[in-house]
């Protein structure tokens, strides 16, 4: 029994470097779409550094890549632009490691439906919204028809040559301008023969004219808000549609973000190593984000560039070292009770953090100071 919790102990707080999860390589920052409304990259146009991963510094990655379970080739820009997308996706799933994508899906024309078979484990398409008039309108430049049609034609090509592999997602960012149709959406996504569906929220709100796009809220949800979201999750129940919603109001002491700096990680198009892309943005200087009403000014965070290691150099570097630990501390808050359940079989009953009966010397185990102002942090 305490060797299972041993492992069950390194893995929850990373202490088993060899066998990371998930890296995700932005391997541009360019677009095919001259600016969605809720892209940072139409906040700072005239920050954005637009850039490709270069095959050098892609070909450095190798050994790292080897080290992770599932390779993510996404960022902020649209990956598909990359001239040698085809080949790093190759490449990877050279190393072992499972591939997946997030893209806006225009560039998943027939022509490369076998790549997308051979190469990918995983493809998820952003399509926000289930009429046209909504999608174009958040996603200027689009064409709502020709996606539809297009996820439809790699649907039906899957099904026809029987393979189960990459498994299609569409994403749903839940705003405030397409949530009445999420439930419509829903029958649509099974119409069109995909394998899941994620409602994710806007969590990155760089600029206080994006706000009014979010639906996250720090209070009692609308009760409409509500009724949409119940009939979307019983109609995805009746088509059995897998479908992941992600919630709108704040998850209560959340130890770890989903981004997970412990046991994931982000490299930029420039080769640098990140805890995640929300502290990997192409901008010049600093930048903001928006926090329930609050403008919080903040940076990017590097571990360190390709150029002068692999990830596990980094590993040992103050940078990552002093980032994760925030991250180390908080889990840490479980040790003792997990230790209790383990050895004793009873766990004893402490205040919650800043309740009036805890103690007024009891650790405090705060975010890194760069995760100040996010949206993850709450568990939106």
């Amino acid at each position: 029994m305490r060797n299972w919790f041993r492992e069950f102990w390194q893995g929850l707080v990373g202490r088993q470097p060899l066998h990371l999860d998930y890296l995700q390589v932005e391997v541009t920052t360019r677009c095919n779409l001259p600016g969605c409304r809720m892209c940072p990259r139409s906040a700072y146009p005239d920050q954005w550094q637009s850039q490709d991963l270069s095959w050098e510094n892609f070909e450095l990655l190798l050994p790292t890549l080897a080290r992770f379970k599932q390779i993510h080739l996404s960022g902020w820009g649209e990956p598909l632009v990359h001239p040698r997308f085809w080949d790093m996706a190759k490449v990877a799933r050279g190393q072992g490691c499972k591939v997946s994508l997030t893209t806006n899906g225009l560039g998943l024309t027939e022509a490369v439906h076998s790549q997308v078979l051979e190469h990918l484990d995983m493809v998820a398409i952003s399509v926000d919204g289930a009429q046209a008039a909504t999608y174009e309108k958040l996603r200027p430049g689009a064409d709502f028809n020709r996606l539809i049609h297009q996820i439809a034609a790699l649907c039906a090509r899957k099904q026809e040559i029987g393979t189960r592999r990459p498994e299609v997602v569409l994403l749903f960012m839940k705003m405030r301008p397409n949530l009445a149709e999420l439930p419509e959406f829903i029958k649509l996504a099974a119409s069109l023969g995909v394998d899941r569906v994620n409602a994710t929220n806007l969590d990155f709100i760089p600029v206080p004219e994006m706000e009014p796009l979010a639906v996250v809220s720090s209070g009692a949800l609308d009760p409409k808000v509500e009724a949409i979201l119940q009939q979307a999750e019983q109609k995805a129940r009746e088509l059995g549609l897998p479908f992941r919603n992600f919630p709108l109001r704040p998850t209560v002491d959340l130890l770890v973000c989903d981004a997970n700096p412990l046991k994931n990680a982000f490299v930029t198009a420039c080769g640098d190593f990140c805890p995640c892309v929300n502290l990997g943005l192409p901008v010049q200087g600093g930048f903001t984000r928006q926090f329930l009403g609050r403008t919080v000014p903040t940076h990017n965070y590097f571990y360190g560039n390709i150029q002068t290691g692999g990830f596990l150099d980094h590993c040992g570097q103050p940078a990552y070292r002093k980032f994760t630990g925030y991250f180390r501390n908080r889990v840490g808050r479980m040790h003792s009770l997990l230790t209790d359940l383990v050895q004793h079989g009873t766990v004893a009953t402490r205040p919650r953090p800043g309740s009036p009966s805890a103690s007024r010397s009891e650790p405090h185990y705060p975010w890194p100071p760069a995760c100040q102002g996010c949206l993850k942090t709450l568990g939106f």
